[in-house]
């Protein structure tokens, strides 16, 4: 096996870290502190997401995300693992919500596949277990 230690792999190495500081600020972000415009910086105005059979525009993503955010309180992402490679990241994810019409803490656990182009999100897919969630996300 050789191994790669020249200037190319720093270039993919460097561009892996970034990528995946991306999607840990998108997590922290938008979703914990509610800060939904922040998805602007993060995706190109032409992403697509893919989620339960569906082809969802940044526009649709940006209402979903919105919407969840707005019915729930104290939600807490917990990234269980994240890597990159290629032009994609991976994460696994516990993000922590509680509901504010019933009260009821949940625990839900995604997982996320992204592609980037330049320094932005182009595509992402990504599966839940959570019924509720796939109701908001599902438009």
């Amino acid at each position: 096996m050789q191994c790669n230690s020249g200037k190319g792999w720093n270039m993919e190495h460097a561009m892996n870290d970034q990528m995946i500081a991306i999607v840990r600020s998108l997590y922290t972000d938008v979703f914990d502190t509610g800060n939904c415009p922040a998805v602007d910086s993060h995706y190109h105005d032409d992403a697509i997401c893919h989620f339960n059979g569906k082809d969802l525009s940044i526009q649709s993503l940006k209402a979903s995300m919105c919407d969840f955010v707005a019915a729930h309180t104290d939600i807490e992402t917990r990234i269980e693992s994240v890597f990159a490679s290629g032009d994609r990241t991976f994460a696994r994810l516990t993000r922590s919500v509680t509901d504010k019409e019933t009260g009821v803490r949940r625990h839900i656990q995604l997982m996320v596949e992204k592609r980037f182009v330049g320094n932005k999100v182009q595509e992402l897919w990504f599966m839940v277990d959570d019924d509720q969630y796939r109701t908001t996300w599902d438009r």
